[in-house]
């Protein structure tokens, strides 16, 4: 286990559930992680810091954000941001990161920002993850926090990022592992598994439990969750995204 990780995805992907788990696994979180309300994403904060702040230099439009809005153009911007950005403070994270090898990278905002991250990288010795949804889930999870979008934009929104993913780890011939959230859940002694053979861990089903709060072998949002959702989109049907 003498290699880094990053997880690759768009927001609301279980990706907290995932690096939780490697977490325990023994890879490095960070010293701080950023926390919601309700739960710890267990993204390294001084991470996201840095990422927010090539995030501001994409230039999205008011109104926009990369949370709701895919676009390849403000990739490109950050990507090309490295030739004018003082990295200083990005290869000092990487240096405090070494110090706790193996790490663990997780940050809905990398996929705007891993072009840029991979001029300071070591690539050779970091290993992807790049984690999908359940369409029908990733939209159950969006209306329920109030993000109001027809199931097409979420699906094609989540399928962008997804793409863009994919092309940079092409890109580079890095080693990755693709896996739906939904899937882990469901089976998890499978993907477990996969996990185990990609990462060189030795998590089982208990390491599973521990960090995921609900239950095992079913899709996290049932059909009380669906039909929920399917009344707030209705009642805010003139504010949906499209």
């Amino acid at each position: 286990m003498s290699r880094n990780v990053i997880i690759l995805t768009s927001g609301l992907s279980g990706s907290s559930v995932l690096t939780a788990l490697l977490a325990g696994a023994g890879y490095w979180a960070g010293k701080n992680t950023a926390k919601k309300l309700d739960y710890d994403t267990f993204e390294n904060q001084q991470l996201v810091e840095l990422n927010q702040q090539l995030v501001d230099l994409a230039g999205f439009a008011p109104g926009h954000s990369y949370t709701r809005t895919f676009s390849q153009d403000r990739i490109d911007n950050v990507a090309e941001a490295f030739e004018s950005t003082p990295t200083a403070p990005f290869e000092a994270l990487l240096q405090t990161c070494q110090t706790h090898s193996p790490w663990v990278w997780k940050d809905p905002r990398l996929w705007l920002t891993i072009r840029f991250w991979a001029n300071l990288l070591d690539l050779q010795q970091t290993d992807f993850l790049l984690l999908t949804r359940s369409p029908l889930q990733s939209w159950i999870s969006s209306i329920n926090r109030r993000h109001i979008e027809t199931y097409a934009y979420t699906k094609q929104y989540a399928s962008e990022i997804n793409a863009a993913n994919l092309a940079f780890l092409q890109q580079h011939n890095a080693r990755y592992l693709e896996l739906e959230y939904e899937q882990l859940l469901r089976f998890p002694l499978t993907c477990l598994q996969q996990l185990n053979d990609f990462l060189n861990t030795s998590l089982v089903v208990a390491d599973l439990n521990k960090v995921y709060t609900g239950k095992l072998y079913r899709y996290p949002r049932g059909s009380r969750d669906f039909c929920r959702a399917v009344l707030i989109y209705l009642k805010n049907y003139g504010e949906r995204q499209r």
